[in-house]
């Protein structure tokens, strides 16, 4: 497993990851096309779904906070635990979510790791696969 370095713009990467929990929990359509590849991919235990429009991103999103106790919170924190390069366009990484409520106060927290393409001047989740 890789850790958090390597050539890529470590902070460009913390910005885009800070941002994505934010318009995944404003449910913000537009936003979240913009930060999706679609078609996407999610890949989970027990199924593999194929994600073609904004809309089933955000269920998909509602699902996971639902299924974490994470319904309530008004931030979402990511913390980076690995990154992985996979050829020049594409990083592999790892994020703890971190879950909080209007205290500051961690309520629930879940892993998830990523595919990324390095794209438009940003990156773009291609997969998402939930870590147990």
């Amino acid at each position: 497993m890789g850790t958090p370095t390597g050539s890529y713009d470590r902070e460009a990467l913390s910005s885009f990851l800070a941002d994505l929990g934010l318009v995944l929990g404003s449910e913000d359509l537009e936003a979240v096309t913009d930060r999706y590849d679609l078609p996407a991919l999610f890949v989970g235990q027990e199924a593999s779904t194929v994600l073609t429009s904004p809309e089933e991103v955000l269920v998909l999103s509602r699902r996971s906070s639902v299924a974490t106790g994470a319904r309530d919170a008004v931030a979402v924190l990511p913390e980076l635990v690995s990154v992985e390069e996979v050829g020049w366009a594409l990083l592999w990484i790892e994020v703890r979510w971190s879950y909080r409520d209007e205290l500051a106060a961690e309520t629930a927290d879940e892993r998830c790791r990523y595919l990324l393409r390095r794209g438009r001047g940003t990156f773009e989740v291609c997969v998402v696969a939930p870590v147990d």
